[in-house]
């Protein structure tokens, strides 16, 4: 039988997934984690050490302060590095595996000192792909409260009046800026913290990651794209809708059910065993067969340009795609599914819904409806 890896991770788990995955303990310093013939091992400086042995899932919580004496009093640099040598020369290890994104000092300093490092490309811990009955709860919980701020942000712009171009609510031009604001208390109250939620309006949103700002413009479209993490599970939610207040164009009502049509057809494929890129082409054949071509137009990408869909959980956006290579899907996966057409001149139009994968299909967790007009 292969050995087991020792691994090694030297990160701070607000930013990294695969540690927090690894010891459910929360920390903004930077912090060695091992995984050493099994054993889980966390070494930290005494700030965050009597914490770590509360809340840290792992074998041993090691203080780093003895190591850092030993170096002092030797005439040596204290470096995180010089540390994990000491501590790994007592455990006899010379070989370890990092994630790809692991610090480039680091891996230099290691290898100086004569140790074998080995990547694993991402997932670092592929049972992440696979979500546990309690971490889809817990990505439940959070898009439930993505539904309730979605639910907000388009009673907001129902509720506004149209005076000439542009919508107004309670005596002021509504923007953009208002009604994010809006999204980003509501998630507050509900421990979820919004990042980049996108509210943009006309031309705005024919650019997939522009946020949006300014006036938001009646009959024109308006993306709204909500994807907190809750602060306490530290799971995300992902939503994104599409609303008009008015009327709204020919080509854009044309665009919205061509792009709700998609996204119906990737929902029918999504099953375990599936393919995500024959999911994403078939999206792509369905928009090239109505005449949504790709182009180049004013100095940007038109039609459909982004993948259909990717995975969610600790991180945002996480294996498994539903795009251009091939990434074969499993029961209790967690995956948007989000296609969208984008022409300027015209406008943008997404929507994008969260699913679980299941044996025969996909369990939706959105309930919030679709529609163009409000």
């Amino acid at each position: 039988m292969k050995p087991a890896e020792n691994l090694l991770i030297i990160s701070d788990s607000q930013s990294d997934a695969n540690l927090y995955y690894a010891t459910g303990f929360l920390v903004g310093g930077t912090v060695m984690y091992l995984e050493i013939e099994g054993r889980k091992a966390l070494l930290l400086n005494d700030l965050e050490y009597g914490r770590a042995n509360v809340e840290a899932k792992v074998d041993q919580v090691i203080s780093t302060t003895p190591y850092e004496e030993n170096l002092r009093s030797a005439g040596e640099r204290v470096r995180l590095t010089s540390v994990l040598d000491l501590f790994l020369k007592e455990e006899g290890v010379q070989e370890l595996t990092v994630p790809a994104n692991f610090p480039f000092s680091h891996a230099l300093r290691l290898k100086e000192k004569g140790y074998t490092l080995r990547l694993r490309d991402d997932p670092f811990y592929k049972e992440r792909l696979i979500k546990r009955p309690e971490e889809i709860s817990a990505i439940e919980e959070t898009q439930r409260h993505v539904e309730a701020a979605m639910e907000l942000a388009v009673s907001i712009i129902t509720k506004s009046t149209i005076r000439g171009d542009f919508l107004h609510f309670d005596g002021n031009i509504l923007t953009a800026e208002t009604v994010r604001t809006a999204i980003n208390k509501f998630l507050l109250d509900q421990q979820c913290q919004a990042c980049e939620t996108i509210v943009a309006g006309g031309e705005q949103g024919v650019d997939p990651h522009m946020r949006g700002s300014g006036p938001l413009p009646a009959h024109q479209t308006i993306i709204l794209d909500i994807f907190p993490r809750s602060t306490t599970t530290r799971y995300w939610g992902d939503m994104t809708r599409t609303v008009v207040r008015g009327k709204a164009s020919p080509a854009v009502r044309k665009m919205y059910q061509d792009v709700l049509d998609a996204q119906n057809l990737a929902l029918s494929q999504i099953r375990d065993g599936a393919d995500g890129q024959d999911v994403h082409e078939s999206v792509c054949a369905l928009f090239k067969d109505r005449g949504n071509v790709n182009k180049d137009m004013d100095g940007k990408k038109a039609g459909f340009i982004h993948s259909t869909g990717h995975g969610v959980g600790l991180d945002i956006h996480e294996p498994p795609r539903l795009g251009r290579v091939k990434a074969e899907l499993r029961t209790h996966q967690v995956v948007t599914v989000e296609p969208g057409l984008c022409y300027p001149g015209t406008g943008a139009v997404r929507l994008e819904d969260l699913v679980v994968v299941t044996a025969d299909g996909c369990r939706n967790l959105n309930k919030f409806p679709k529609m163009l007009e409000v």
